[in-house]
């Protein structure tokens, strides 16, 4: 008999990921509005996963495209066969969840009018609001030859119900316009509210006069969103936005891959609706509650408006750089020392404030930036327009094939260049997925540069959110590597090696495959080999084989893996020395760091790219070393701190399945001991009038601290 195999299919591991994610909407420890959250997340997550994924290989199986998974071997039709098995089992578990937490949310007056539930006196009230306010906005359609069955926009909310008519039976679809509302809040003292999809169904009879309804449910469907350019589209460079625009009004109509209902899956009227889609059996799936999660966020907000806040996490006042000065220039400030931001508790506005600065100081001539995804209403390009506006050269590069950010970029390229700035939107073939800042200014003794390299993105609402790490530094080497980025993405090729970073598609792989091999070398000989590794995901299968030929020469690894993870850990003979770990916490752990420790001569260094093969060969990611130690050591503390995570934390099995993370020296919630040591660190600069710190802000800084307990000493290492 064989040794096991270290893969894993990584649509199958992205699927156990958001079953991780499910897990913290069951957890009783996470407040209960917290768990709401997590169960909309888990379901948009799973939104677009079949858009994308099962889209995708749905593409695969009908062109033959690409082939078997390149990891696995598993055809597309065996992994789809694998992947509706796996997703059926998890909306079993979803629907038990959400039956449970609304249930509790009852408990506490946030309720959710059920119109079976209501008195007969109260269902005529609500059918006079539905005559009102929301039959006006209903079309109907009664499906024949002269009707034929619409195209139903993706993830909307429909209705359909079975008739009886004088000769036969048909089918009836009630169609909402997609800016319709979808939930009214009573006027109550407590928090009540009902599902505008809730009353459409319970008055669908009103809709269909002469007819008997025999059957009505409410359903939506989920449409392949994999679109890809082809090659024409990607070199014909001036057309290039308007083409982008033309890929959204195509993903808008690609084929049903899903179909959601809140009837039983072998119902008639499933059955009718999934024949019209073209759907097979297994691709229906049963759901209750909301067909439409997203309006939990509604709820959510009114929640914390109505006085709920002890059913959230508690507020986490996120602080300044530590070591910068608020208010003073960052220009200045960054000349002589360089400074670590790990958001979310350190914000954003240190970037804002230099990019500002850069804006209206009179000595910079240029800025050059990447943007991936910004927020709707984004400082950043304000900022990158009054520069421009005021006679600074602007270089952006703006990358238009961020996946379901592409009219939002856009919009802001167009900006951007109606401001005068230089918009670049990348390379043929490539996205450009690295976080890059440069402000370049005049100064008595020649240029000089201010960088900021970052593992996340331009978006001040996301960095509250996720977990990133940025360097602002004036380093010139940094500088100077920066310009040669801007430089290759402008021409292609740079005619100059670059001094500090490695870039993909053609140096990264190499890079890390040079740096495993050296910890090889450091076990041989000084019988120590030691690599950690913190990202989002592992999908590229050479990269794994480097690891798993690590493993069995001995070198110990540890790999922090949010999401997908194609490599199966402690395998005896193949794996044994590889452990994985996954934090899945209140806020989405982001940055992506790379740590080689066994030779002594550590090496460290963050990243825009995970180990997929994407990131390694299909787009322009930037490794870059961290130089000063006492940044190193800040994010070396950070990497140990989450190995150790026993409240978030969850340890890979040998045969691919998590368990909680159950150590004698675990650590809990390493967010929050992350958190007050940023507030410590920043506490620390504060003038002395100024260091009282709000009560709310010690207790949760104390707290953290106090479960931190002596088991870590500041900037401790266990290597």
């Amino acid at each position: 008999m064989g040794r096991q195999s270290p893969y894993i299919n990584r649509e199958l591991s992205w699927l156990d990921f958001n079953g991780r994610v499910l897990e913290e909407a069951k957890d009783k420890n996470n407040p209960l509005l917290e768990r709401l959250k997590f169960l909309s997340i888990f379901c948009s997550n799973l939104d677009e996963f079949f858009m994308v994924r099962v889209g995708g290989l749905f593409d695969q199986s009908l062109t033959g495209l690409l082939g078997e998974d390149t990891i696995t071997g598993m055809t597309p039709e065996n992994q789809l066969k694998e992947i509706f098995v796996k997703a059926r089992n998890m909306i079993t578990s979803y629907n038990e969840i959400q039956q449970s937490l609304f249930s509790e949310l009852r408990k506490i007056d946030i309720k959710q009018i059920e119109p079976e539930r209501l008195s007969t006196r109260n269902v005529k009230i609500l059918q006079a609001e539905f005559i009102r306010t929301t039959k006006p906005l209903l079309s109907t359609i009664i499906v024949d030859g002269k009707h034929p069955f619409p195209y139903l926009p993706n993830k909307a909310v429909f209705h359909a119900a079975r008739l009886r008519g004088k000769n036969s039976e048909k089918l009836g679809l009630m169609l909402f316009p997609e800016a319709a509302g979808k939930i009214v809040f009573l006027d109550t003292d407590d928090l009540s509210y009902f599902l505008v999809e809730d009353i459409a169904k319970k008055f669908a009879a009103d809709m269909f006069p002469k007819h008997e309804v025999l059957e009505v449910g409410k359903f939506h469907v989920t449409h392949n969103a994999d679109v890809v350019l082809d090659d024409d589209v990607i070199q014909n460079e001036n057309n290039f936005r308007q083409a982008m625009q033309q890929i959204l009004e195509q993903r808008k109509r690609l084929m049903p891959v899903r179909l959601e209902t809140d009837l039983s899956v072998t119902s008639p009227l499933s059955q009718e609706l999934a024949s019209r889609l073209n759907l097979k059996p297994e691709q229906v799936f049963s759901q209750t509650g909301p067909l439409d999660m997203s309006v939990i966020w509604k709820v959510v907000d009114a929640a914390k408006a109505k006085g709920y806040a002890g059913h959230f996490f508690p507020d986490m006042k996120s602080v300044y750089v530590p070591g910068l000065i608020r208010g003073e220039s960052v220009i200045r400030q960054v000349k002589s020392n360089d400074y670590l931001m790990i958001h979310p508790y350190v914000n954003f506005d240190a970037v804002l404030a230099l990019l500002r600065e850069a804006a209206y100081d009179d000595t910079v001539i240029a800025i050059r930036q990447t943007l991936y995804r910004v927020s709707g209403d984004s400082e950043v390009v304000k900022y990158l327009v009054a520069a421009a506006e005021n006679g600074k050269e602007v270089t952006v590069l703006v990358e238009l094939k961020a996946r379901f950010d592409e009219a939002n970029n856009i919009g802001w390229a167009a900006k951007l260049e109606d401001a005068g700035c230089r918009v670049i939107y990348g390379r043929d073939y490539l996205k450009i997925h690295s976080k890059l800042l440069l402000v370049t200014r005049n100064s008595p003794k020649g240029l000089r540069y201010t960088a900021h390299i970052s593992t996340g993105n331009y978006n001040e609402k996301t960095a509250n959110l996720y977990t990133d790490i940025g360097i602002l530094t004036s380093n010139e080497d940094i500088a100077g590597d920066i310009i040669l980025f801007f430089r290759e993405l402008g021409t292609g090729i740079t005619g100059e090696e670059y001094r500090l970073f490695d870039v993909s598609p053609n140096g990264i792989r190499q890079k890390l495959y040079d740096l495993i091999d050296q910890e090889i070398v450091n076990l041989r000989q000084y019988g120590r080999g030691r690599i950690v590794i913190k990202i989002n995901a592992l999908a590229d299968k050479d990269m794994i084989d480097h690891l798993v030929k690590a493993s069995k020469a001995g070198v110990k690894i540890d790999l922090i893996v949010r999401g997908i993870c194609c490599l199966k850990a402690g395998i005896p003979g193949v794996t044994e020395n590889i452990r994985v770990i996954s934090v899945v916490g209140r806020y989405l752990e982001h940055s992506r760091v790379y740590w080689f420790l066994g030779g002594g001569d550590e090496q460290l260094f963050i990243s825009s790219a995970d180990l997929m093969t994407r990131n390694l060969d299909r787009r322009m990611e930037v490794l870059c070393p961290v130089l000063d130690k006492a940044i190193a050591k800040r994010i070396k503390d950070t990497v140990f701190t989450l190995l150790k995570d026993i409240t978030k934390g969850r340890v890979m099995q040998p045969d691919g399945s998590y368990l909680r993370l159950d150590i004698e020296d675990g650590i809990e919630n390493t967010q929050m001991v992350q958190y007050a040591k940023c507030a410590l660190d920043y506490k620390k600069q504060l003038p002395q009038k100024r260091k009282h710190l709000p009560k709310s802000f010690r207790h949760m800084v104390g707290g953290a601290l106090i479960r931190l307990g002596r088991r870590i000493s500041p900037g401790a290492s266990p290597y």
